[in-house]
């Protein structure tokens, strides 16, 4: 398959730039739908509209999730088969994954339309919130299939030596929201759901822009009429899964932060949570576009058993968020006031109890961008236990676990100290599972070798 970029002889150095630069202004892009929707929420319609904002945001997740599933796990394994010289598999598991996010996108408008009222009280609306909570959430289910067919296909695309195309088609969309955001909220006071179908409409101009890439000449992939192969679809859920439970774990876990923050100090407490973790989401998605950037490089490789790039790959990505999450803390401990006047306008309580959140919270940058990289690298080379568990740890079960511990010991600092907490504990096990991992390759290799 000819590539205008070789990622198994070309200089990884020059690779990592010319994947790394998109990948990073894309996941910013994929950031801004969320953060543009509170700035302009909470200037536009206050501190009700940020709450209700904040209960919305694990459809978005889902929605994310469901893409990333199909098409990192799809994107992974295509790239291995490449790596392998197996190029008969690469429009299967292209149309596998493609069909699959299809039918999910599809399912989840249906159902999230007929039962958009359950939904809603179940993540969290109130009486009070439910007519808000629903104008947003209605809107973006209603455009569910655009979502999740363009994060898959995103992925698909990238892997397939267009990183700059999937950058443009990320910042397309963003810039779309942010300039809708403003128009419907300030100019023709739509509000809640003003903001909603500003969203919404993006990924469908993010579509649009990634159709040139399979004008003929540019690329070898296709759909294809094949049975279903369930070995195929196991291999792209087992590789995406890690990616899913991420990305969900962070509605998850707005739900459970919610949950605790509205006993302790009531909606100013969800208010304040809302806007770090928007922050926290612009840092982390900064991450996550390093991270990527090497998956195909790392995937490739491995197929083609050259570990000596694997590793090399997975240190310029550990080394660029390290310095990364370090200018991340800085900044969160020398500026928090401005950080918060970004989304907040004269509510001096809001303002107290989110600089304190933030100057706690930050703590966790230091090693997130690692724990990511590593749970990226395990999905790359095929390793879904592995990248499993350390999506779990940071993103579930140490949250969860802090969250029902902390906050009985230390108040409303508790469930700021809980993501510092789940972090730190996470990386220990990322290093373990490293170790193990490398192990266990060498051996094989030295297997083969004798």
């Amino acid at each position: 398959m000819k590539k205008k970029i070789d990622l198994l002889e070309d200089n990884i150095s020059t690779i990592f730039l010319k994947y790394a630069v998109p990948s990073i202004a894309g996941m910013l892009g994929t950031s801004l739908y969320v953060l543009a929707d509170t700035m302009f929420v909470g200037r536009g319609v206050g501190s009700e509209g940020l709450a209700a904002l904040n209960i919305s945001i694990p459809i978005m997740n889902l929605l994310t999730a469901t893409g990333l599933l199909t098409g990192i796990g799809g994107a992974a394994a295509m790239s291995v088969s490449i790596g392998e010289k197996k190029y008969d598999k690469v429009n299967d598991i292209f149309t596998h994954g493609m069909v699959l996010a299809f039918i999910l996108g599809l399912v989840y408008t249906i159902f999230g339309i007929v039962f958009i009222d359950k939904i809603c009280y179940f993540l969290g609306a109130t009486n009070e919130t439910i007519t808000l909570v629903k104008d947003y959430s209605k809107t973006i289910i209603s455009a569910s299939l655009f979502f999740v067919l363009f994060n898959s296909l995103n992925m698909f695309i990238r892997n397939d030596n267009a990183p700059r195309l999937g950058m443009i088609a990320m910042l397309s969309g963003a810039v779309l929201n942010v300039f809708l955001d403003w128009l419907f909220i300030f100019i023709f006071h739509w509000g809640m759901w003003g903001a909603a179908f500003a969203t919404a409409l993006s990924p469908v101009v993010s579509l649009v822009v990634l159709m040139p890439h399979f004008k003929k000449g540019n690329t070898d992939l296709k759909l294809v009429k094949k049975k279903v192969d369930n070995l195929i679809l196991k291999r792209i859920i087992l590789n995406g899964l890690p990616s899913f439970i991420m990305e969900l774990s962070v509605g998850i876990v707005i739900f459970a932060f919610n949950n605790v923050l509205m006993k302790i100090t009531g909606a100013v407490g969800v208010s304040a949570y809302s806007i770090i973790a928007n922050i926290s989401l612009l840092c982390s998605t900064i991450f996550v576009g390093v991270a990527e950037a090497v998956q195909p490089v790392i995937s490739i490789n491995y197929g083609a058993e050259k570990m000596d790039r694997v590793y090399k790959s997975l240190k310029y990505s550990l080394v660029t968020v390290a310095v990364l999450g370090v200018v991340f803390f800085i900044i969160g401990r020398l500026f928090p006031e401005f950080l918060v006047s970004l989304f907040n306008e004269g509510n001096k309580e809001l303002l107290n109890i989110t600089v304190q959140g933030i100057q706690i919270y930050f703590f966790s940058f230091l090693v997130m961008g690692a724990n990511i990289t590593m749970a990226v690298y395990f999905q790359s080379i095929e390793y879904p236990k592995f990248s499993t568990t350390i999506s779990l740890a940071r993103g579930m079960v140490f949250i969860l676990l802090g969250l029902s511990i902390l906050p009985k010991l230390f108040g409303l600092k508790g469930v700021w100290y809980t993501v510092p907490f789940a972090e730190i504990i996470t990386f220990i096990i990322a290093i373990l599972c490293f170790k193990k991992s490398k192990d266990y390759i060498e051996g094989i290799s030295e297997s083969v070798v004798s």
